[in-house]
């Protein structure tokens, strides 16, 4: 049953982003600016997350070195990820993060509801209810 479900998020989520015209972000993604340079915003998400004992798993770049992914976890959600059932592992870390310029410094995250869009679970939506605005506070404060 579950894989039908998972079978129908995804064909949901790809619908949705063809609506969304290629290139264009849609709910699923905060896109935020920032003043500061790429590794300035890069060094930004590292002190923040290391400040509150999240984790900062790494930074490393791509697209001929234009971007820089980062990735992050909020431990605290884990239990509730991996009630999801093992499987769903596969999308973690839950904090997925690029740093790049176009026309100035751009966050764009991952919205943490990827993961019910893709596995609807109740485990999996107190874990969105949770890191959601955690994930936003930080994304106020490091474009600043």
């Amino acid at each position: 049953m579950k894989a039908h479900v998972l079978g129908i998020a995804l064909l949901t989520l790809v619908t949705a982003a063809g609506r969304a015209g290629a290139g264009e972000p849609n709910d699923l993604f905060w896109v935020r600016s920032s003043q500061k340079s790429p590794e300035q915003v890069v060094e930004a998400i590292k002190g923040y997350a290391e400040a509150r004992k999240w984790l900062f798993l790494a930074d490393f770049k791509i697209k001929a070195g234009q971007v820089t992914s980062v990735k992050i976890c909020y431990p605290a959600i884990g239990k509730d990820i991996f009630a999801a059932g093992m499987h769903v592992a596969a999308m973690m870390p839950c904090g997925h993060i690029a740093v790049y310029d176009e026309r100035g410094t751009k966050i764009s995250m991952l919205h943490p509801k990827f993961m019910t869009t893709l596995y609807p679970d109740e485990n999996l939506d107190r874990a969105v209810r949770e890191v959601t605005p955690l994930f936003e506070a930080m994304l106020v404060e490091v474009v600043r």
